[in-house]
């Protein structure tokens, strides 16, 4: 049963990365259409990727399982080195491009927190990100503790150190409020008024962008920038929350001009997906 498990567990979330980079058009991001704000990297870069990540989905899960009498914290750490480990598979197959290393953090820990739950409740998101939260409870401080402007180095930690951004870490901690109450509701809101699951993650995706701060956007421009388009990105969900494409493909000119890659709402986008398969397939 344990395999059978982490079998479908895995399955199901590379089923999720494949979903998000096919939906299209995502405003400076690849999909089936283009390559959004990246020169090197196309959708084949991201299925090669997707690829080499099932065992890690699948190990994720299994640790969960075995751990699941011990605290959440501790199935946590043993991550870490399985997650290093993945990193180096998807630069292997990328050749050194960086596809999927949040989707890396944040579904390795999905997967271990459904390893952690029986079978029944995978289908429940509450309890799902509830896990996920437990699991990381305290990250945010033992990852930024000690830092200071002479020793901050990653654009993660400046944002910590300069604005109070926390970034994926601060989501998971919390148990990805920015899903649980706007990605997941919008992807199965549209899907409950007939859209098909193209359009309603184009929408999941919007609404993602207006709910956390998406650290890739900001790295790659600026915090003003960042919230500019936030702002832009809510008078145009105000006007309709699933955008035709039209809308979309103006947007992702004006993402491609700013250099503007929503890279961090795209992984939690392959969250929402995760969700909605366990609910619907489990």
């Amino acid at each position: 049963m344990e395999k059978e498990n982490s079998d479908f567990a895995a399955r199901l979330a590379c089923k999720a990365l494949l979903y998000e980079v096919c939906t299209t058009p995502k405003p400076g991001l690849v999909d089936r259409e283009g390559n959004g704000s990246h020169k090197d990297m196309n959708i084949f870069t991201f299925m090669d990727s997707a690829s080499t990540l099932w065992p890690y989905f699948q190990s994720c899960t299994q640790i969960g399982r075995r751990t699941a009498d011990f605290p959440a914290k501790h199935t946590f750490l043993l991550l870490r080195s399985y997650g290093r480990k993945a990193e180096a598979d998807m630069f292997s197959a990328t050749k050194g491009i960086n596809t999927h290393k949040g989707a890396i953090f944040s579904i390795g820990i999905l997967c271990a927190a459904l390893g952690r739950l029986p079978r029944e409740q995978w289908g429940h998101p509450d309890i799902v990100l509830k896990e996920c939260s437990a699991m990381t409870e305290g990250l945010v401080e033992s990852d930024f503790s000690g830092l200071t402007k002479e020793n901050a180095v990653t654009m993660g930690q400046k944002l910590y150190l300069n604005h109070g951004i926390t970034g994926i870490r601060g989501q998971m901690e919390a148990g990805l409020p920015a899903v649980k109450d706007v990605g997941l509701p919008a992807l199965k809101k549209g899907l409950s008024q007939g859209l098909d699951i193209n359009r309603a993650g184009c929408g999941a995706l919007l609404a993602l962008i207006t709910a956390a701060a998406d650290t890739n956007m900001i790295a790659r421009t600026s915090l003003a920038i960042w919230q500019e388009t936030v702002s832009q990105v809510r008078d145009i969900l105000a006007e309709n929350p699933y955008p035709g494409t039209e809308i979309l493909h103006q947007l992702d000119l004006e993402f491609i001009e700013k250099n503007l890659s929503p890279g961090g709402s795209a992984d939690l986008l392959a969250v929402c997906y995760l969700l909605y398969f366990l609910e619907t397939e489990v």
